[in-house]
This record gives structure tokens, C-alpha cells and sequence, in this order.
């Protein structure tokens, strides 16, 4: 399965640069982030390490299973909780819980390492106490004493949201948002992608719908109106759409770089593919890849775009800019509102 082409530039010189030029200056040494220090903790620490995380107030938590472990974290800095287990017999666990997945009294059930709890959670239905579901977790429980069976509220399913990957024709897109007209979802995606095939789904299979509109070049918007009852769409914490200032700080999801942060660079852009000329486009400083097309751009609870191109192949490179359709003009093109709440 193909990701759709994220529509390029032919060259990185044909968008001039925004950032001006800044002078040198003295850098100060900053303390490393989370996720590096953790890594470098999880390297150093080797089989007495079981794990980290970011506390309630944001501070990072190593678990150790020893007290000299515990003594090497400290001295780094940062927080130590020794636990029982290591992250091998966790793994194993998990790795033999994997063996069972698709049998008998599994389907709804999730289960992984929960490094919080310094255990293998299995998420089981509450309302599920048939036979197969019972011998499961009896099964399930027998493995190890580090597996915690946990009741939740519903089964595990597929939800589509902002980011998630959409296919059609063997080509691989992203959704930007969900919408709604009277009684009928639709997804929200990017012309180019809408413009290669009529009939999506997800990347599981299930199907999502038909494409309803398709507006590329001139516009890089499309729309795909939902036909499968059974399949619960969200836009997560996305409850308005606009458009923020400038240098306002930004994430794009999408289904092959997943969420990547940047700034927005500007507002109005022109921008000259080699299938034609899209205007009102908007500049930022975030990664983004083939697949990515139709992703969503958004900050905070404003859904801001769609994702469009990129000015070059590289997201490191020099003049790096990725391109996004306004989501509010396609959202009134098309006579939509942002889908509100839960699935």
C-alpha cells in the first residue's frame, strides 16, 4: 500500500524564504529533555531499568529495580521509584498475552505495559462475563503475577480522528477533520488525495464512504461522506476552527510522521505545484511526508488546516516550509460544521 504523494515543490528556490537572517549569538547549555534523558538512563541502567514517565507536575520518573540504580538516577537528576519488576518480565508477559490475541473471548480486550502501574494491563469489558471471556482472563491471569486484569467501561474499536490514515486505489492519505451537515459525517481530507479514488476505507479495512467533493488545484480541499453506520468518528480535543496569529505554535497529525510541532510562517501563500497553482495557503515550520496528504493542522482546540505539500523533501533542510488548506474555507465550501463531543 502506496502513500499518496505529498504534493512538492520542483524546487526548494521556487518559494522564497520567510526567516530572516539571525545574527550569532552566545548559546547557553540547556538541560536535555525528557525523552533523551530517559533513553540515556534506559541505556546506562540496562536490565535494572523498568521504565519512565512524566508525572502529574510534569517531572520525569525512572523506575528502577534496585536501590544503587535508584543512586544512579538521582545523581542525574531526576526522580527514582524503585518497583518489583523489570521491563524483561513485563515484555515476556506481554509478548505471551500477543500469542492469544485474535482467540476466543479476545475481541473488545486491550492489554500492554503500563510503566505507571509496573504491570501488564488487560483492559476487559465490564459488561463481558460470557464464558470465553471468563476462561480468557483465567488464562490470561496464569501467565504471570505481573498481569492486572483492569474493567473498563466499553470494548476496545476503531475510532477515525484527525491524523488517522484513510485509503483508496492503494494509496494512503490522512484525515484532517470530521464533519457535519444535518444528519450525514463526513471526513475532511485533500483534494489531491480525494482526486486519486472514489472509495475509502481505513487503514484496517473497514470502510469509510465515497468521496462527496473534490477541489484540487485552486483549492487542495475534499470531502469523503461517511456511509458506514458502524464506524465511530471523533475530532478528539478539536472543538473550533479558526485561524491563529503568526508564529503561533502549531502540530500536524498525520499517518506516516505522526504528530510533529513547528510555528505558523504565514498566511495567503501561493503555491505553484506542478498539477497547478494552489492560493490561500498556509506556511509552517512542520514536518511532514507522502502519506501525510489531508492531515489535520491544529492548535490546542482549533482545527486550523489541511495538510497540502512540502517545499522540498527534507524536513531538515534549509527553506523547509510544509503547506496547508485553510479548513474553515473548506468546511463552508461544503455547508459543514466541526463534529463536536465524543464518538
Amino acid at each position: 500500500m502506496g502513500a499518496a504523494a505529498l504534493i512538492t515543490l520542483p524546487a526548494l528556490a521556487a518559494v522564497p524564504a520567510t526567516a530572516e537572517t539571525q545574527p550569532a549569538a552566545v548559546q547557553h547549555a540547556q538541560p536535555a529533555p525528557p525523552e533523551k534523558l530517559a533513553d540515556q538512563l534506559a541505556a546506562r541502567l540496562g536490565s535494572q531499568h523498568a521504565g519512565s514517565y512524566v508525572d502529574g507536575a510534569g517531572k520525569l520518573v525512572v523506575n528502577v529495580t534496585s536501590a544503587s540504580a535508584a543512586q544512579q538516577v538521582k545523581a542525574a537528576g531526576v526522580q527514582a521509584r524503585v518497583v518489583e519488576n523489570g521491563m524483561k518480565p513485563l515484555n515476556d508477559s506481554k509478548s505471551k498475552l500477543d500469542r492469544l490475541a485474535g482467540t476466543a473471548g479476545t475481541t473488545g480486550l486491550s492489554w500492554g505495559v503500563d510503566v505507571m502501574t509496573n504491570s501488564v494491563v488487560v483492559n476487559v469489558p465490564k459488561n463481558d462475563k460470557d464464558a470465553a471471556t471468563n476462561a480468557f482472563v483465567k488464562r490470561a491471569r496464569a501467565i504471570s503475577d505481573t498481569i492486572r486484569i483492569q474493567r473498563v467501561p466499553a470494548p476496545a474499536h476503531v475510532v477515525l480522528a484527525p491524523g488517522d490514515a484513510i485509503l483508496t486505489s492503494g494509496s494512503r492519505c490522512s484525515v484532517s477533520a470530521i464533519g457535519v451537515s444535518g444528519g450525514t459525517t463526513y471526513v475532511v481530507t485533500a483534494g489531491h488525495c480525494t482526486n486519486i479514488g472514489a472509495s475509502w476505507t481505513t487503514s484496517g479495512g473497514q470502510t469509510v464512504g465515497t468521496r462527496q467533493a473534490s477541489s484540487f488545484p485552486g483549492n487542495d480541499y475534499g470531502t469523503i461522506r461517511v456511509t458506514n453506520s458502524s464506524l465511530p468518528t471523533t475530532n478528539a480535543q478539536l472543538t473550533q476552527v479558526g485561524r491563529p496569529p503568526v508564529g503561533t505554535q502549531i502540530q500536524k497529525k498525520g499517518s506516516t510522521t505522526g504528530t510533529t510541532s513547528g510555528t505558523i510562517r504565514g498566511y495567503g501563500r501561493t503555491v505553484n505545484y506542478q498539477q497547478g497553482a494552489v492560493t490561500d495557503l498556509i506556511a509552517t515550520s512542520a514536518c511532514a511526508q507522502p502519506g501525510d496528504s489531508g492531515g489535520s493542522l491544529q492548535s490546542g482546540s482549533t482545527a486550523i488546516g489541511i495538510t497540502s505539500g512540502i517545499s522540498g523533501s527534507s524536513c531538515g533542510g534549509s527553506g523547509f516550509e510544509s503547506f496547508f488548506q485553510p479548513l474553515d474555507e473548506a468546511l463552508q465550501s461544503q455547508g459543514l460544521t466541526l463534529k463536536q463531543g465524543l464518538p
